[in-house]
């Protein structure tokens, strides 16, 4: 099997990331997000029309760099090629939540002056210009040779990644058109619009089960992790390709019924996780210089007048109506004093009055500030 052949073998069996599953939320690179964000990340303009000149050109120069011998100077300028590539790519919301400056340092290994040395060497020994007998020297070329086939691979990778996003984010696009039409809300209704949606006879194809569409070849093991000194099991997956990664996210966040839904005002599309019937985003509208949520409220922004959305379902109440149910539990149970318990539920109503009326506020840093063990640290205090 010539190099070609074990690059691309390469590509179908070398796990490339991985993802742990916790509850309804999902840790990438030591960062954790809600189960379906990735629809979110790519709805966005820019990623559902990604120029793919770059990452065509990385693809093709691979496969002529596969075709002829090792060349020093052609490796260097994949290199580059490369690099720039990904550089493209951490413009783009739905690859920041990698790690693309470890990424970066992972592959400049693999074209480190000392690498190449041995690759060139590694050439000069497969087409039989000099003879090894050492063994030590022949195991470090077959590794050298394994590190040669990862460094050719990641070009494919590269190039099928931005594919592989440009056809989820159609996918997305589609089926949250279907359920914005269908005023799809509870975990029954995604369901049905969902059904609706996989049955149509345009998308039928996508979903075939026995022509193997998505190709999934993922590896799930369990793993153990402890949180606040309880020792709990959770799942993780290793993917090879980043469209399993995506389609599982999408699929598992209507499961948890998580989805996204268009805003009344400004068209754009916000993440659901808690409020069910929100209808108006929290980002600050550019045009009035405040958030959606808060023009609805106040007509005279507009000069229109906006059909009410009820308190109850608005993100940052239903934040605030769980941390109080939490408090009112956990001194019932005798966990904390009715202190603590007094000064905790002052601390979540400052943040979630604070959250109504400073905007940039609510949408960096409220959540942070009512993680409920951060809390009760505070309430604590003297």
């Amino acid at each position: 099997m010539d190099l070609k052949d074990n690059v691309l073998k390469k590509l179908n069996t070398t796990n490339l990331f991985s993802v742990t599953y916790r509850k309804d939320k999902f840790a990438l690179s030591d960062k954790e997000y809600p189960i379906g964000y990735t629809s979110y990340l790519v709805m966005d303009t820019d990623s559902r029309f990604i120029d793919e000149n770059i990452f065509e050109d990385l693809r093709i120069f691979t496969e002529e760099l596969l075709n002829k011998d090792f060349n020093r100077t052609d490796f260097l300028d994949y290199h580059s090629k490369i690099i720039s590539a990904i550089d493209v790519l951490s413009q783009y919301e739905v690859f920041k939540i990698f790690d693309i400056k470890k990424c970066k340092e992972e592959i400049n290994k693999l074209f480190a002056e000392e690498k190449i040395k041995l690759y060139e060497e590694y050439n000069r020994f497969k087409k039989n210009e000099y003879r090894i007998k050492i063994s030590e020297k022949l195991d470090e070329l077959i590794k050298a040779s394994v590190d040669l086939e990862t460094a050719f691979s990641i070009g494919f990778c590269i190039s099928s990644a931005v594919k592989e996003v440009e056809y989820y984010s159609s996918v997305v696009f589609q089926i949250t058109n279907k359920i914005v039409k269908n005023n799809a809300r509870t975990k029954t209704e995604l369901a049905e619009a969902f059904s609706d949606f996989i049955n149509d006879p345009y998308m039928n194809f996508i979903f075939e089960v026995n022509s193997h569409p998505f190709g999934t070849r993922a590896t799930i093991i369990p793993v153990v992790e402890s949180e606040n000194g309880t020792s709990k099991i959770y799942r993780k997956v290793y993917y090879n390709n980043l469209k399993d990664f995506l389609m599982t996210d999408l699929f598992e966040g209507y499961i948890h019924g998580h989805y996204l839904w268009r805003c009344d005002i400004c068209d754009r599309y916000f993440f659901m996780t808690t409020a069910r019937n929100q209808l108006y985003c929290s980002t600050v509208n550019k045009k009035y210089g405040v958030p959606c949520s808060y023009i609805a409220k106040h007509p005279e922004v507009t000069k229109r007048k906006m059909k009410k959305q009820r308190k109850s379902d608005s993100p940052y109440y239903v934040l605030w109506k769980n941390r109080y149910d939490s408090i009112r539990k956990n001194k019932s149970l005798g966990k904390y004093s009715a202190n603590v318990s007094a000064k905790a539920k002052e601390l979540i109503d400052y943040y979630f009055n604070l959250a109504n009326v400073d905007f940039d506020y609510a949408e960096k840093q409220y959540e942070k500030d009512m993680e409920l063990s951060k809390i009760y640290e505070e309430a604590m205090k003297d």
